[in-house]
């Protein structure tokens, strides 16, 4: 597969050296000579230190040949200028932009007969909708998704009491009455894919597949109980934190007349309290409008005392959505040493995302992440369904549907030549569950969910497509 990226920033940047590390052929194009010197210098690609907008650079990036090629400048015009014109001039590449704005990427207008985008990337959507999900789950942890969410896969630092800690991971599951799968662990610096002689450790960041009913049940007994999330404080008020208070409070409609504010009272009588501090004040105008249920205020967080205030601390939850990632990382572990009991940080890098919880914060969301996230899973081959990164993009777990026509069909999963560290952790059919076995035979359309180091996905995507 090769791939041509416009962009070399961070986004641009970690995509091109997952796609290398995978063995992909890569193209990076980027205006800025020190973005492309660096990359040059640390990439094993070509790099172009020119416009993606013309056609002769296309041209040497090698576009004609490219199966698809991904737009992640700085800029949403030339990024979509740039799908338009690949799509215009070569028929062969899907084209993928990223694009920030929100009225762009909400505009009917984005239709491949027009701009020439077969798909369109919002950095905040992305990263609103992780944060969403967390809360949705009790701010506990960050949840990856399966089989249309009846599984899930969610992650655990084991402290000093845990139950997990100085035993074999089988004689765990003999003790617990419940199916639960530990399918990574982070160590330090290192990624793990266990078997059952492996012995947890305090501080391991362990990564655990089950579903609701059985991470409730591991919540208690690490006594990581969830608690009702009613009142919350979102610090920013940007795209992100916009999305996210849509989210919780829902859309504000105009009902008119007695009866109407009736309704409204009765509709907003058991929603959560939703109070948003932004900086900006022509920003919280349009809030409190957009917002009329919740309480804006415009304050700077950084100002002396402001988080200090009584009433800020009796909220269950803080989430920290500015565009000052640094900032969100701060505030959120600060709002959590004067009370709050839970708090979700936006982060730039997925590298922040450690240290973040090392400072007592429940949710890290890695903006950057859940971009390259997004755009992985379209540019996967085979019939991939989800694409999620763990350990700065070292491991990636797949969600695939088998085809009736995969050469895997009939044999047992013991059969299977699967690469180095790779484990099959889920498979469903139909309605049921199965916890995969050696003798377990696969069958047309079972859906399956794989954790593989990166540097194995070339060759796993050869046995996805046979």
């Amino acid at each position: 597969m090769y791939i041509v990226i416009l962009g070399a920033g961070r986004v641009g940047y970690m995509l091109a050296r997952q796609l290398i590390d995978e063995g992909k052929d890569v193209a990076l194009i980027e205006l800025n000579s020190d973005r492309a010197k660096t990359s040059s210098n640390n990439l094993d690609c070509l790099v172009l230190n020119a416009s993606g907008t013309n056609l002769e650079t296309l041209k040497k990036a090698g576009i004609q040949k490219a199966d698809a090629f991904v737009s992640v400048s700085e800029s949403d015009e030339i990024n979509m200028i740039a799908c338009g014109l690949v799509s215009t001039e070569f028929s062969k590449p899907i084209t993928i932009a990223r694009v920030r704005n929100i009225d762009y990427s909400d505009s009917k207008l984005i239709d491949k007969s027009i701009l020439g985008i077969d798909h369109l990337i919002n950095p905040d959507k992305e990263a609103s909708g992780a944060i969403i999900r967390a809360l949705e789950h009790g701010a506990i942890s960050d949840v990856m998704k399966f089989v249309n969410g009846r599984i899930e896969m969610r992650d655990i630092l084991l402290g000093r009491d845990s139950i997990f800690i100085n035993r074999p991971l089988k004689k765990i599951r003999n003790e617990l009455d419940f199916d639960f799968l530990i399918t990574v662990i982070i160590r330090d610096k290192d990624s793990i894919i266990p078997d059952g002689e492996t012995i947890l450790r305090e501080n391991d960041r362990v990564y655990i597949l089950s579903n609701e009913e059985v991470f409730k049940q591991i919540y208690i007994l690490e006594k990581l109980e969830g608690m009702e999330i009613n009142k919350i404080l979102l610090i920013g008020g940007g795209d992100v934190g916009a999305n996210v208070s849509e989210a919780i409070l829902g859309k504000h409609e105009e009902l008119p007349s007695i009866l109407g504010r009736l309704k409204n009272i009765l509709r907003n009588k058991n929603k959560k309290k939703l109070h948003i501090i932004d900086k900006d004040y022509e920003r919280t105008k349009i809030l409190a409008e957009r917002f009329p249920q919740a309480l804006v205020t415009c304050q700077d967080v950084m100002d002396e005392g402001v988080l200090e205030d009584e009433e800020l601390l009796k909220n269950d939850l803080i989430i920290s959505a500015t565009g000052n990632h640094e900032l969100n990382i701060i505030t959120g572990s600060y709002g959590k040493s004067l009370g709050i009991k839970k708090a979700i940080s936006l982060v730039l890098k997925d590298s922040y995302r450690h240290m973040a919880h090392n400072l007592n914060l429940d949710v890290t969301i890695s903006r950057n992440a859940t971009v390259v996230n997004s755009i992985l899973k379209i540019l996967r081959k085979g019939n991939i369904k989800n694409v999620y990164t763990i350990s700065g993009g070292k491991l990636e777990v797949l969600e695939f549907t088998l085809s009736d026509k995969s050469t895997l069909i009939g044999k047992n999963l013991s059969n299977i030549k699967l690469p180095k560290n790779t484990l099959i952790i889920l498979i469903s059919r139909g309605e049921e569950i199965l916890i995969p076995f050696g003798g377990l035979v696969v069958e047309a359309n079972d859906h399956i969910a794989i954790i593989t180091e990166r540097e194995s996905i070339k060759k796993l995507e050869g046995i996805l497509v046979e």
